[in-house]
């Protein structure tokens, strides 16, 4: 894959996407903005390729949670990174067990959103099997010339017919919700020391 690193914003605030959107843009990204779960499956269905996902929790028609679940049933290796103003230790544990490669606090500084994406990709790049013998100056040299190919993100009609499917479902259910706990402020140390120790 070639050119600029696309990213996908879902997230209801639309003057916080605006400034992502430009700040990510002026950055060298390309990036897509939906406010809802409705409007980023018209990006998915157009066979937009997505290389990292904006995903906030909070969103009118469908919870973040579930939506990130059915993405990671059909797409591993896009990175997605989750953002949100809830400050609590469960909400963390299960979204990163259902596959989100991060997670941010709102509010949160657009420099540390751009170095997170960039340490993400990074990563996937490099967990590719095709990089596992390769020294740290030629994967270097490879992930330059091929920007984080390993984020492509692409469904077939079959994946698309189920996601709509999914949508409609969770349309006609009463509104999910979360648990909103407040644990203090030490829970992202926690939660990074629980990481880094391959624990949930």
């Amino acid at each position: 894959m070639g050119g600029s690193i696309k990213m996908l914003v879902i997230d209801d605030n639309k003057e916080l996407t605006k400034i992502i959107e430009k700040y990510m843009e002026k950055k060298g990204f390309d990036v897509l903005v939906a406010n809802t779960v409705q409007e980023a499956m018209k990006i998915i269905e157009k066979g937009e390729r997505i290389d990292v996902m904006l995903l906030d929790l909070m969103l009118p028609d469908i919870h973040g949670l579930e939506f990130l679940k059915i993405i990671r049933e059909h797409e591993k290796n896009v990175a997605i990174i989750v953002i949100t103003g809830l400050k609590d230790l469960n909400t963390v544990i299960e979204v990163m067990k259902a596959g989100a490669d991060d997670y941010l606090v709102k509010p949160f500084r657009l420099g540390e959103l751009e170095e997170k994406v960039h340490e993400i990709l990074y990563k996937k790049a490099m967990s590719e099997p095709i990089r596992e013998e390769l020294t740290a100056e030629r994967a270097m040299e490879v992930i330059d010339s091929t920007p984080y190919h390993g984020g492509m993100f692409k469904f077939s009609f079959a994946d698309i017919e189920e996601l709509n499917k999914f949508v409609e479902e969770v349309n006609s259910r009463e509104d999910v919700a979360i648990r909103d706990v407040k644990i203090g402020e030490n829970y992202e140390v926690y939660v990074t020391k629980r990481r880094r120790n391959g624990t949930d």
